[in-house]
């Protein structure tokens, strides 16, 4: 049986599920193509500015009130099908293609809620299957027993000689947990 990794980040209005995907990015480990998408927020009144803070994303511009934000940010609906649509490239079935990722459980959550909210959760691309990589290295760290604080994005990119020019952007961490 043929299965394909996607390494996955996703940047949010906020950590909880009544906020919105507003990057996607996507790394494909067979050809190692990566793909990021900017999404403009559904529910507009939950947006966190401590997530926008973090994240570096500008209200003003996912609110589509800039130009810029006009031509960045679109709509989710449409970022789904193509993203559908890429991912169909690989010729798999939807249970063979993981999901690989840093809590990459907070992710899926994220984007079944993004495909739910679009009314297009019967074709959600993505399996039941995930590799976590803080759960990784947590094991790693078992079995040598020499635990750690805190399993971070930026703990393990510290640890690894990572670098990560822009933390916090889905294509720059996703990329990072590649590494």
């Amino acid at each position: 049986m043929k299965y394909s990794l996607y390494v996955t980040d996703t940047e949010t209005t906020g950590l909880n599920y009544e906020h919105d995907v507003i990057e996607l990015s996507i790394i494909r480990l067979s050809d190692d193509v990566q793909k990021t998408w900017f999404l403009k927020p559904a529910n507009q009144d939950s947006i966190d500015a401590g997530a926008l803070r973090i994240n570096g994303h500008v209200l003003e511009d996912l609110l589509w009130k800039t130009k810029s934000g006009k031509e960045k940010y679109r709509d989710p609906s449409s970022v789904i099908v193509e993203v559908e649509n890429w991912l169909a490239e690989d010729d798999l079935p939807t249970q063979n293609r993981i999901l690989v990722g840093q809590n990459i459980s907070f992710d899926k959550s994220m984007l079944e809620n993004l495909w739910r909210r679009a009314k297009s959760f019967d074709t959600f691309p993505f399996g039941r299957r995930m590799i976590d990589t803080a759960q990784i290295e947590f094991l790693i760290d078992y079995l040598e027993d020499d635990f750690k604080e805190n399993y971070s994005l930026s703990g393990l990119i510290k640890k690894y000689n990572i670098k990560n020019a822009k933390a916090h952007s889905a294509d720059a961490d996703s990329f990072a947990t590649k590494q």
